[in-house]
């Protein structure tokens, strides 16, 4: 299955832009890994129009289809997670179905080892890890939705929300 890391796609300048446009008093707290989870985290959805009238997020778009899906994938949705210290996010999958992809954004313009926060991916079985990926400002990830994944929140020395913009993807003609 399909697991990619990108880097270097994103300038410093507009990495700056995103997190400006993405840390503001927007989000909910009360969203779940999966159904079922006891604990929640903060998440904001980010609508088509909202994307079509924030020029960072808009540009980050066009880079995601120019180096990344090709115009080969829609957009179903798109929305920013933020997890800070103590949140518990569990292993899922996005999606069961064949053709349904994820691409995380790792949006903080700065990162340090020991705040933790990787994104820690399974095998099938979800007994072994087959990648970890580290939240690299500006880094994107792409995989398969079926792939089992987590996020591991801010370490306590952490004093910053973790955020990641998630966009749900569908192989065209899905």
């Amino acid at each position: 299955m399909r697991l990619e890391i990108y880097d270097n796609l994103v300038s410093r300048e507009l990495i700056n832009e995103i997190f400006d446009s993405i840390h503001q008093p927007i989000y909910k707290f009360g969203q779940r890994s999966k159904p079922g989870d006891m604990f929640v985290f903060w998440m904001a959805p980010i609508s088509e129009e909202f994307a079509s009238k924030v020029k960072p997020i808009n540009r980050l778009i066009e880079i995601i289809d120019d180096n990344i899906t090709k115009g080969q994938f829609d957009v179903d949705r798109m929305y920013v997670n933020g997890y800070d210290y103590g949140n518990c996010p569990t292993v899922h999958v996005d999606n069961t179905a064949e053709g349904f992809y994820t691409l995380l954004y790792y949006a903080n313009p700065e990162w340090q080892a020991d705040w933790t926060g990787e994104t820690v991916f399974y095998n099938e079985a979800q007994n072994d890890i087959i990648k970890s990926v580290y939240p690299t400002p500006g880094r994107m990830v792409f995989f398969d939705s079926r792939i089992p994944h987590s996020a591991r929140t801010p370490s306590r020395s952490c004093e910053f929300i973790r955020y990641t913009i998630a966009v749900k993807l569908t192989k065209n003609g899905r």
